[in-house]
């Protein structure tokens, strides 16, 4: 059964902005290290930032905002799974927000191009 869906929009010349202006500070507190690892290893890493900042946002909706006020942006990880396809994993109290909801699995689509990276979350019981 669906428990919820999410699908954020994000501009990769915002996150490039990001990057640049407030570089690793803003990267360690929004990211992983093993996403900044990722990320870090394309040649232009500010879309693949933002399709996994899209993503978190995504997840945050697809849980219900209510349950997961005060979450921290790393306690939502984008991975690729086995078959390198984009997997969530979460931690901490978000982690426990989706177990409050009997969340069994999240489905993760990602896509960007120059402008956007689109993320859609669905997560099942």
């Amino acid at each position: 059964m669906i428990l919820g869906v999410g699908v954020d929009v994000f501009a990769v010349r915002r996150m490039a902005r990001e990057l640049e202006q407030d570089g690793p500070g803003f990267v360690a507190g929004v990211f992983t290290p093993g996403e900044i690892a990722d990320c870090s290893a394309t040649r232009d890493p500010a879309p693949h930032y933002a399709a996994r900042f899209a993503a978190k946002e995504a997840v945050v909706k697809a849980i219900s905002s209510a349950a997961v006020t005060g979450t921290h942006w790393r306690e939502i990880e984008v991975r690729a799974d086995g078959n390198g396809r984009p997997a969530v994993v979460l931690h901490g109290a978000i982690k426990a927000a989706a177990e409050g909801l009997s969340a069994g699995r999240i489905r993760l689509s990602l896509s960007h191009t120059r402008e956007f990276a689109l993320a859609t979350v669905i997560v099942e019981s």
